[in-house]
């Protein structure tokens, strides 16, 4: 063996072994880490004190509410509301990004007027207060445009829209949420995109109890495996590593997950061991609670 491949794999060998040390070294900090207590909020006992399953059902509309109320006997039932800053800095519920009819179809609700949304059948935030005042509800922030905390911090307080006690902050923007939880510390946040990503990180590295998690709830978006794609075929699977969600529940954070959109889906979520999970639209309610 010539001098220099000695050399290189000396020099190899030194950093496998600087890294398993260092490796060892993190790991026996991760593990002998005190948990923190979880956020002993209003929201998860409104959500959870009944120890029925509770699902998250997406409205768009705040007729909805009104057409499925059977399943109550069966779960606690919450809200997931998408919201959107439009044009005119009013606030917008839809999982779209554009408006999905009327004279001005297709084009992006963050520039289209308060009567746009409107003749495209779109609903405002305070078209749901009724909703917000008697069920547990995540909004779901979806921020395409600088404003979006400030409006809705104008309405999340007592007394006002938006309740402190009942409704929780989800976003995939890091900033969004930042901007929340540092403008109003007693709100309840999920996590965002890039919290997700780090715990990913982390938990392939075994170490995931050096996490400096922010977020009060885990929120996990799923897939749904095709039929050709073996024995799970069909079902919802989560996109996160299983280590991230036993850290999440070592940490006693909640776990929610979703969309399910149908019966199967959301009974293959619930059976996972979600601590909630989100149901795409109400018509699967009754299917549920069959």
């Amino acid at each position: 063996m010539n001098r220099s491949l000695s050399s290189v794999l000396i020099v190899v060998g030194s950093l496998i072994v600087a890294f398993f040390i260092t490796w060892l070294y993190l790991r026996s900090k991760s593990d002998s880490r005190p948990i923190k207590a979880p956020f002993d909020h209003a929201f998860v006992k409104a959500a959870h004190q009944t120890g029925k399953p509770f699902l998250l059902v997406r409205f768009t509309s705040p007729e909805q509410l009104h057409i499925k109320r059977k399943a109550d006997a069966k779960f606690t039932l919450g809200a997931w509301l998408d919201v959107r800053l439009g044009g005119e800095n009013q606030l917008i519920v839809s999982p779209q990004e554009i408006l999905p009819s009327g004279p001005q179809k297709g084009k992006p609700i963050e520039i289209a007027s308060a009567a746009e949304c409107k003749s495209a059948g779109l609903h405002e935030l305070s078209d749901f207060a009724d909703l917000l005042r008697e069920r547990p509800a995540i909004l779901n922030l979806i921020s395409r445009r600088p404003g979006l905390s400030n409006k809705i911090l104008e309405i999340w307080a007592p007394g006002r829209l938006l309740s402190i006690e009942t409704v929780a902050i989800q976003s995939e923007s890091d900033g969004t949420l930042k901007e929340l939880r540092d403008a109003q510390p007693r709100g309840f946040y999920g996590s965002s995109q890039a919290t997700l990503i780090q715990m990913e990180i982390l938990s392939n590295l075994s170490l995931e109890g050096l996490m400096e998690l922010k977020a009060d709830l885990l929120v996990s978006s799923t897939e749904e495996l095709s039929a050709s794609e073996g024995a799970r075929g069909g079902n919802l699977i989560p996109r996160v590593r299983e280590a991230t969600l036993l850290e999440a529940h070592r940490r006693g954070l909640k776990r929610y997950a979703g969309p399910a959109r149908n019966k199967v889906s959301a009974e293959h979520l619930l059976k996972l061991g979600y601590d909630g999970v989100l149901i795409e639209t109400p018509e699967t309610l009754d299917l549920l609670a069959e």
